[in-house]
């Protein structure tokens, strides 16, 4: 019986899946928590997004390609 779920997290800058983390089920965050880690891709310490499913992954790739992120990854750059 597993205790964790794994999930993705995707930069915030480079639109990439960063490094996976595994969560204990009695301590999910919500989807789409932001979590502030390096990116292995693009080399910054940026925001990434949290996906607890393909469906949520598939939704952030479709609106990273829409630019909707591009703002708020600009303001978690300016912070490092």
């Amino acid at each position: 019986m597993a205790y964790y779920d794994t999930h993705k997290f995707f930069c915030l800058n480079c639109g990439e899946e960063g490094i996976p983390l595994p969560r204990k089920r009695g301590q999910q965050r919500k989807s789409f928590h932001r979590k502030k880690m390096y990116c292995i891709h693009c080399h910054n310490t940026v925001n990434h997004i949290e996906c607890k499913s393909s469906e949520e992954a598939q939704k952030f790739k479709q609106e990273f390609a829409e630019g909707v992120y591009i703002d708020e990854a600009k303001e978690s750059l300016a912070y490092v």
